[in-house]
């Protein structure tokens, strides 16, 4: 089985990929992914082409938190990345799922709906969180001021859409533990379902829905 994992940015995602690491699932993290296709030789004169040598560092390696201001600023400039990066990263997760065996797997991936790539998951569960945290989690995290933080938001699909079309959601509001136990309750259900994931209705979707708000 192919589980996709996604959510916004500062939602907790990451956490629970980690949670389900510990669990014994094989992660395949897009962020890692992206940024070793990002950092390869073949791609570097093309990056340049996009950001100009401003986004590097003294010791010729890239300025993350530059880019990342540059690409959040500029929506011109954030979709040529998107548009070199993307497609090479649909590139590698199609050859995962080609190959795999009859393991249980988690495709971590930010824009798992806005790259397609949800469309060769089983089974897409969501981690959500409510906008003030979520903004004051990028501010915390990247030193953000809260106008770049909702910049940063706005650029990406909306929360909204991406719980329309999960399969199942996680509000990541409260406590570690909280996340812990709803992500137990999540493992419960696809183990009861498994055989047929791909196939449940509205009813049992919303069903599925864990609003530990």
């Amino acid at each position: 089985m192919i589980i996709g994992l996604t959510g916004s940015i500062a939602s907790g995602k990451s956490t629970v990929s980690k949670i389900l690491k510990e669990k014994g699932f094989v992660i395949y993290d897009a962020d890692i992914i992206a940024k070793e296709i990002r950092d390869s030789d073949a791609n570097r004169e093309k990056i340049l082409g996009i950001f100009g040598e401003k986004i590097l560092k003294n010791d010729g390696s890239y300025d993350n938190s530059m880019m990342r201001k540059i690409a959040f600023e500029d929506k011109n400039i954030l979709g040529k990345l998107n548009s070199l990066i993307h497609s090479q990263v649909i590139e590698y997760y199609e050859k995962i799922a080609k190959n795999m065996g009859t393991e249980d797997i988690i495709f971590d991936i930010p824009l798992l709906f806005e790259t397609g790539i949800d469309k060769i998951c089983d089974l897409v569960l969501v981690i959500a969180v409510d906008e003030e945290i979520q903004i004051k989690r990028i501010a915390q995290r990247d030193g953000s001021n809260v106008e770049l933080a909702k910049k940063i938001i706005n650029s990406q699909m909306s929360q909204s859409d991406k719980i329309a079309k999960g399969d199942y959601i996680i509000f990541n509001n409260g406590s570690l533990e909280e996340l812990k136990n709803n992500i137990d309750v999540f493992l419960e259900k696809i183990r009861i379902k498994e055989g047929n994931v791909d196939s449940l209705s509205t009813k049992e979707r919303d069903e599925n829905c864990s609003t530990s708000r």
